[in-house]
């Protein structure tokens, strides 16, 4: 398993393509309560991330794959999500009062359609 102290000082510095060689082929890899306001984090390869509890706040997440991420409790508050793919778990009510109000998401544990994935059929 990969050291999150180090994937967090290289995402802190926005050392993407450095991150995103030491996470690949990782799943569940730890970022949970990191502080990563206002970093571009465009490109990171966050989809399988732990980032429970984790401050997004601010931060450049346009066009990530974060289909697989545990996102509970995480803050994304004037994050810029265009583009981004978010697990189905989160709604996009969910999304939009984190990005506009700042509140913590929370992940729903039921089957439900996601509201992205029903555009679809």
């Amino acid at each position: 398993m990969v050291d999150k102290k180090e994937l967090y000082y290289l995402l802190k510095g926005e050392q993407i393509e450095e991150f995103n060689r030491k996470v690949e082929g990782q799943r569940g890899y730890d970022l949970q309560d990191v502080n990563l306001r206002g970093r571009n984090l465009q490109n990171a390869d966050l989809q399988h991330a732990d980032l429970r509890g984790a401050y997004l706040n601010r931060c450049n997440l346009k066009g990530l794959n974060l289909t697989h991420a545990n996102m509970e409790g995480s803050s994304m508050h004037m994050a810029r999500i265009s583009g981004t793919y978010f697990p189905h778990n989160v709604s996009a009510m969910e999304i939009q009062n984190a990005v506009n109000f700042g509140t913590r998401i929370r992940v729903s544990d039921s089957d439900q359609v996601h509201e992205s994935t029903s555009l679809l059929t």
